[in-house]
Parts: C-alpha cells; structure tokens; sequence
C-alpha cells in the first residue's frame, strides 16, 4: 500500500470498521506520510470556518493521531490553529477527539520537540497553549484540554510542576474570565491532579464565587481532594495520561470502529452555544462508553453506579390514637348549634 492509498482510504473512512491495515502502513511509511499530513492540515486550516458541507473531512481525525504517534513536532503549529476554529467547525472535524484525547495528542506533539539545553530548566515551550487558554472564543473544551496537556507534560517530566502551579496562579489571579465557565471546572480538575494543594485558597474562592458549574463537587470534598497527594502529580484511574503510541491500539476500543456497538444517542455537539436543532450532524467516530468512577456515600463507603443511594431506616411510628368527640353529637333534625332556630340541616349542616 502505497501513499496515496493510505491517504485515500483515511479520507474516505466507512464508519463502523477500524482501518487497521492501513493504519499500520502509513506507519511504516511515516517518513514520506508526514509532509503530506501536515499539508493537508494547513489547507484545512487554511479554510478556517469555511469548510463545504460536501467537504469529507475524516482524514483530520486520523491525522492528528498519527502525527501524535510519530511525535511530530511541526505539527502543533496547524493543530492550535484548527482547534481555534469556531466551536462547531472543531466539532465537525475533530468530534468526540476534543473531549477525549486532544490534551494527550498535543503532549504526545509537543514531547517531540528538541529542548535546546538553555530552555532545558524551564521545559518546553508552551506559551501557544497559554494565548489558547486564554483566548474566550476558543472551544471550552479545547481550552480544558489544553490545561490538561500541560498536567500531562508534568507527569511525564517535559515541564517542571512549579512552572505549571506558577501558570494556574496568574488563571486564578485574573488570566480567565470572571464569569462561569467550563474552563473554571477545567483548571480545578487539574489542580486536584496535580496536587496543587498550595492553590486551594484561590480554589476555593472560585467556588464561593459560583464560577464552577453545578455539577461540581461540594466545597468540603474539593478541599480533601486537594489535600490527597499534595506536591504530586496523579491520575484518577478512569482518566488515561499516557501518550500516544500506537493510533490501532488506542483507536480500536472505540465504539464507532466495532459495528456490534450502537451509536450514542444524538446529542448537541459538546461545549457548542448552538440550540440542537441547528447543530451540525456528522458522523465523527466516538469512543467507547467510559466506566464511571464509584460515589463516596457520606460513610466513606463506594457504591458502584446505579447501585440505589442507601437510605436511613425510617423512625418506628406510634401506635395511631382513636379520635375522640369533644363535644355530643348533632342530629340533622335538632335545633343548628350556633342559634338561629332552623334544623340543622337547613343551617351549618
């Protein structure tokens, strides 16, 4: 298989099967692949939010993995700029990939950059990633992910974590929007997986403030969590830091690849202000449905999910008291108690 059938057949992907095989070959071939991948974003980047409904566009999804495989450098640049696009545009061409594992692509990118040895004490360079994280017309969840990519490189030792603490400091201190926003309940997450204990007072002043989204955890929790590895960087179980290594293995668990999986219901693209009525439908491949992590009961105990919330035991009632007249009962033909000389059925009866 040649190049131009590996571009050809990424381009024109049929939903439902994984293109392992050709997966495979663009990988053995990614000397020559790479130039045209990264052409081929350029020109997609070139059309900014101008993209043809006609347009097929599979080859974006499939070339952000591989370059992130082959730890191409040069390929942040034109990837940044694609994010940037107008939320339903980054939804169109990227789909479930925002939410997913862009913050683990752009690390697996960035990782492939020569660090000269006088950058070397300060990590790699990521000021790209801050002007998107700051930028508010960007894509909510492409700006959390980006916070997440920076969590990442830390873990994998590309940034020192004081740099990284340093950074969420001037977020709290005025670098994002004073206003609710899923960005905010992006930075807290990543300052509970980084153990950004030091933070909690700006922590928890966001969530005084009401800028952390409803489905946020309570204000008691987030302090512990904060608190429960202090100084480290750590991932929840269910949230994978890895880099990208191999597009087949990390693709093929993917619901869309294994036609026996249903389709998630339809649903408003995510982190996208347009009414699901004039969203955009494209068939974007989506992942695998994500086990959800076990709820803490208020004994501390786990609960696995759906299992029924346990109740207290009711209180044992008392023994029901017969009623009893306070005063002779009326007849319906005796003198209306209240003296106006009619029956009683005739009056207040």
């Amino acid at each position: 298989m040649n190049i131009d059938d590996v571009i050809n057949r990424l381009s024109n992907h049929v939903m439902g099967e994984l293109p392992r095989e050709t997966l495979l070959a663009a990988s053995e071939q990614r000397t020559e692949l790479i130039p045209r991948l990264l052409d081929y974003l350029e020109g997609v980047a070139g059309q900014g939010d101008e993209i043809p409904e006609s347009q097929r566009v599979d080859l974006v999804f499939f070339a952000f993995y591989l370059l992130a495989q082959f730890r191409e450098s040069k390929a942040l640049p034109v990837m940044l700029r694609i994010v940037s696009a107008k939320p339903r545009t980054v939804n169109r061409l990227l789909g479930y990939v925002v939410s997913e594992s862009l913050a683990r692509i752009l690390a697996s990118v960035i990782a492939g950059e020569v660090i000269s040895e006088s950058d070397a004490s300060n990590g790699c360079n990521v000021e790209s990633l801050k002007q998107l994280i700051e930028n508010t017309a960007v894509h909510p969840c492409v700006r959390s992910s980006c916070l997440t990519c920076l969590t990442i490189l830390v873990f994998h030792g590309f940034l020192p974590r004081e740099v990284l603490v340093g950074y969420f400091q001037q977020l709290f201190s005025g670098g994002l929007e004073q206003e609710r926003s899923p960005v905010w309940d992006g930075l807290v997450s990543n300052c509970i997986i980084a153990g950004a204990a030091e933070l909690e007072t700006s922590v928890l002043n966001v969530f005084d403030r009401g800028l952390l989204t409803d489905s946020f955890m309570g204000r008691e929790r987030l302090s512990t969590m904060l608190q429960e590895h202090s100084g480290e960087v750590s991932f929840p179980s269910y949230e994978s830091s890895a880099l990208i290594d191999d597009c087949v293995a990390e693709l093929q668990g993917w619901a869309s690849f294994n036609s026996t999986q249903e389709k998630p219901a339809e649903r408003a693209p995510v982190g996208s202000n347009a009414e699901p009525e004039g969203a955009q439908r494209v068939m974007r491949p989506w992942p695998a449905r994500k086990p959800k992590p076990p709820v803490r009961t208020r004994a501390g105990a786990q609960r696995l999910p759906g299992q029924q919330r346990p109740f207290p035991p009711s209180s044992p009632r008392k023994p029901a008291q017969p009623l009893v007249r306070q005063h002779p009962k009326v007849g319906r033909n005796d003198p209306c108690p209240c003296g106006s000389g009619r029956k009683y059925k005739k009056c207040c009866g």
